[in-house]
């Protein structure tokens, strides 16, 4: 194998493999129970749908715990739309 062989190789591993990753809120207790599978890592800012509450979570903060297992925390809090006019 080249050398780009084996770049394409392991970038399209790391496109297929899943993270597991903790959804917490700002008090770092659980959103939805902890595991979930995600291929993508959500992004600081970003806004995530959890279906289980039915609503929006806006991503404060993403922590990575660099251990054997690398555990991937979100800190989110409910996302509510102030351009809303009642």
């Amino acid at each position: 194998m080249t050398i780009l062989t084996k770049i394409v190789y392991c970038n399209m591993i790391n496109l297929l493999r899943k993270h597991s990753i903790s959804f917490l809120n700002k008090s770092w207790q659980p959103i939805i129970p902890q595991g979930r599978k995600l291929k993508f890592i959500p992004r600081q800012g970003e806004l995530v749908f959890i279906e289980e509450k039915n609503q929006y979570f806006k991503v404060l903060n993403v922590i990575y715990y660099l251990n054997k297992k690398q555990g991937i925390f979100i800190i989110v809090d409910k996302f509510e739309d102030k351009s809303k006019t009642t």
